[in-house]
């Protein structure tokens, strides 16, 4: 059933559900004066740090910095989106849920999409089926220590070495040619048709929400490539998933992520006990993808292989992930092995000792360096000095740099003066960031513009509440999602504030001097200022009503695009079919978090 979200159906489960009697049901709960505390269920604790405020209606644990409202504990708590997690809260407490209605293009499309998911199920049940009755599958496997209970956990499965064989099974179960070439588990050429996957051992790609989305492929002959993966289609975008994030997203408690480069890393770490790692799928990491990360733990590792192939890609992985606000640390294992043949060889205790003196991202940039320069002579070392102090200069905590500034000139026997005044020159004369006024941007009208405005500018308040609440909504919210180019340089410029302290009135009068900033603006996020904030339960209403409208504005200008093709009579067959792609996903995510907003 789709249901309509709005400001009247979160308020009616924030009335309702009493968020004592349901966190009870997981936490045993003591009372301390008008609150209750408890062993927090997020992580592994012996004393209780979980807080609870029946008054306020939210939660907070102060060991691992978990907090929200009943929505916030039940996402977290049973692995739900938050639309799962409102229809969840609604059957448990007897809430009428308001039906949508979409208009026929989007239910052919949101049914469409749902035969996809459920041809990937029949073609995963299929390939697990025919691994049972595959002595060289099975072989295969057992070669590589891989248990039946792994097997059955992920579901493997073996593509016989056929032309038709997948493609015989699904065409009898009444699906068509047409769409199993669309979704990629046939390929076509010549005006035939063929089964994609062949004499490969199969890694179904399942979703947070359980369903199957994509396969990955690993040949047991010679032929190339090794791995083969699903293209993108309208349920699979590779960015925005991680192979087996379905599983670590069941997980009550996640203290750590450990990122590696492929599938097998991952079964065979959890064949061994280590049930905390994820990988991209068949390309490098993404944005979206360190995102993801970011919301199922505090400590994330990354550890791929140990040639030069994997350094490199460890680099763009680190890069990538500090723009997402992550600061990772890395495992580099002994002779270049990866982790399927390092827990192969040294075993599972082992392993973890890798993980344990995983290097801070700084010590392994440096380490990797190190080996571009002839330290022995001053030329070498000097250059050295140099480049890093590139990337100490990087380190926008004051205190964190110099520790490491003063490690590295202990170990290099460096001056920390004439470093320091290096890192000083290349901070003074590094360009100042531009905020230019995003192109074209069509903004909402009326009544949704106004919310859209109020949400930007309820975010900033909240995040000048505290950094406990700048913090988590920096850990939310993308930068994209701000329509306002003010906001956006306000945004931007509070992690300067809280590095300084700078008072507020301070912080603004700054901005609005340099003309970046209007004082109407100031005076509106000051007013929405409170002195006791009451936590997630607003800040997530706040999200849900950017992500909504930055969908709607990149719609419209999806459908101009469309308009423009047409009026210029393009042939770009490529370009008309990308825009079309991605107007599917973005109608798909729109019916996801479907406020009864209706196409105009």
């Amino acid at each position: 059933m789709s249901f309509i979200i709005d400001d009247n159906l979160l308020e009616e489960i924030r009335d309702k559900v009493d968020i004592y009697e349901l966190i009870s049901q997981y936490v045993n709960l003591k009372r301390s004066g008008a609150n209750y505390i408890g062993l927090c269920p997020f992580h592994n604790e012996k004393t209780p740090s979980f807080s609870l405020s029946p008054s306020k209606g939210i939660f907070k644990c102060f060991g691992c910095g978990e907090g929200g409202d009943v929505i916030s504990f039940v996402m977290k708590r049973e692995g739900l989106g938050f639309r799962e997690a409102i229809k969840f809260l609604a059957d448990k407490y007897n809430i009428e849920l308001r039906q949508a209605h979409y208009s026929k293009k989007d239910k052919e499309l949101k049914d469409k999409a749902q035969r996809f998911y459920e041809i990937n199920r029949q073609a995963a049940l299929f390939f697990y089926n025919n691994l049972k009755n595959s002595k060289l599958g099975m072989n295969y496997l057992r070669k590589r220590e891989i248990s039946p209970a792994v097997i059955n956990k992920y579901g493997l499965g073996f593509a016989n070495d056929s032309w038709d064989n997948l493609k015989n099974h699904l065409l009898s179960l009444g699906y068509k040619e047409e769409e199993l070439v669309e979704i990629n588990l046939l390929s076509s050429s010549k005006g035939k048709t063929y089964d994609r996957f062949r004499n490969r051992i199969m890694f179904p790609i399942i979703d947070t929400k359980g369903r199957v989305i994509a396969f990955g492929g690993r040949v047991l002959g010679d032929e190339k490539p090794k791995y083969l993966n699903s293209s993108e289609n309208l349920i699979f975008h590779k960015g925005s998933n991680l192979f087996n994030l379905n599983l670590i997203s069941k997980e009550a408690s996640r203290d750590k992520i450990i990122l590696v480069e492929g599938y097998m890393d991952v079964i065979s770490l959890y064949n061994s006990g280590i049930n905390y790692s994820v990988a991209s799928l068949g390309t490098s990491l993404t944005q979206a993808q360190a995102g993801l990360i970011k919301r199922y733990a505090k400590d994330i590792y990354i550890c791929y292989d140990g040639d030069s192939a994997g350094i490199n890609a460890t680099v763009r992985a680190i890069d990538i992930m500090l723009s997402e606000g992550i600061s990772p640390k890395i495992i580099s294992l002994a002779e270049g092995l990866d982790p399927d043949e390092y827990i192969k060889k040294y075993g599972k205790i082992s392993f973890e000792g890798q993980v344990a003196n995983g290097k801070s991202f700084l010590d392994f940039k440096i380490d990797n360096l190190k080996g571009k320069f002839n330290l022995s002579s001053s030329d070498g070392l000097s250059k050295f000095t140099m480049e890093a102090g590139k990337i100490l200069s990087s380190i926008k905590n004051p205190i964190e740099r110099d520790v490491y500034m003063k490690n590295f000139c202990k170990t290099y026997g460096i001056s920390t003066i004439s470093l320091n005044s290096y890192i000083s020159l290349i901070n003074k004369n590094r360009p100042k960031k531009k905020f230019d006024k995003p192109k074209k941007i069509i903004k909402p009208k009326g009544k949704l513009q106004s919310g859209n405005i109020k949400a930007q500018k309820g975010l900033i308040a909240y995040c000048l509440a505290g950094h406990d609440f700048y913090d988590y909504i920096k850990s939310k919210v993308e930068l994209t999602l701000f329509s306002s180019v003010e906001i956006r340089i306000i945004f931007e410029e509070l992690e300067n504030y809280y590095d300084k302290k700078i008072e507020k009135d301070d912080f603004f009068k700054d901005l609005i001097n340099k003309g970046l900033v209007s004082s109407e603006t100031y005076k509106e996020i000051i007013s929405l200022i409170v002195d006791e904030p009451e936590g997630n339960k607003i800040i997530s209403d706040y999200l849900l009503t950017l992500k909504r409208s930055w969908l709607l504005q990149e719609k419209e200008n999806l459908l101009n695009q469309l308009d423009s093709i047409a009026k210029s009579n393009s042939k770009d067959k490529e370009i008309f079919e990308k825009v079309i792609n991605d107007l599917r996903t973005i109608n798909l995510e729109l019916n996801d978090i479907n406020e009864g907003v209706k196409d105009e």
